[in-house]
């Protein structure tokens, strides 16, 4: 079975980024074991030392989570021209293993503008040594007026783009 490990990185509960992922995690095959992640308050600020020698259990735990996954999903917004601080936070914990050597990661950047964090997000998974694949990221711009006040998708081009990045995530082959 294959395994998406969908990471939000908005610290809101319930941001666009939410009813994005939980908008695609209805659109991939039903075979397809998704996982979604939004837990980033509870992680313990980076600390280089503690990365390599000892490493907090729920960094343990994650790092394992992440090896684990066929595919990466991150879906993130953009905070003052940048990435979130949580989802940084994540990643620095990632940096000193090769938990994302070659694997598929698929980003999607949902915020007002989100170009700047779009292409830092793929930087950042680039010298993490993340596979990056155009066809499975998407950068939504203007999110807000697109969910109406529940949080649905009302935005038809919106809904397709994401019809068809659910459409390479079930395609990917590991």
């Amino acid at each position: 079975m294959k395994t998406i490990f969908a990471i939000v990185g908005s610290a809101s509960t319930h941001s666009s980024n939410h009813h994005i992922v939980n908008h695609l995690k209805q659109e991939v095959n039903t075979d397809i074991h998704f996982t979604l992640f939004d837990r980033l308050k509870e992680l313990p600020h980076f600390d280089p030392e503690e990365s390599q020698s000892h490493p907090p259990i729920e960094i343990v735990a994650l790092r394992q989570v992440i090896n684990d996954a066929d595919i990466v999903l991150i879906s993130s917004p953009e905070y003052i021209f940048s990435v979130p601080s949580g989802l940084k936070n994540l990643l620095e914990w990632c940096a000193a293993t090769t938990i994302f050597t070659d694997k598929p990661v698929s980003i999607i950047t949902a915020a007002a503008q989100g170009e700047t964090a779009h292409v830092e997000l793929q930087r950042i998974m680039q010298g993490l040594g993340a596979q990056i694949d155009e066809k499975r990221n998407l950068l939504i711009q203007g999110v807000k007026g697109k969910l109406d006040a529940a949080g649905e998708i009302w935005d038809e081009q919106l809904n397709l783009d994401l019809k068809k990045l659910a459409g390479q995530l079930d395609e990917y082959e590991h």
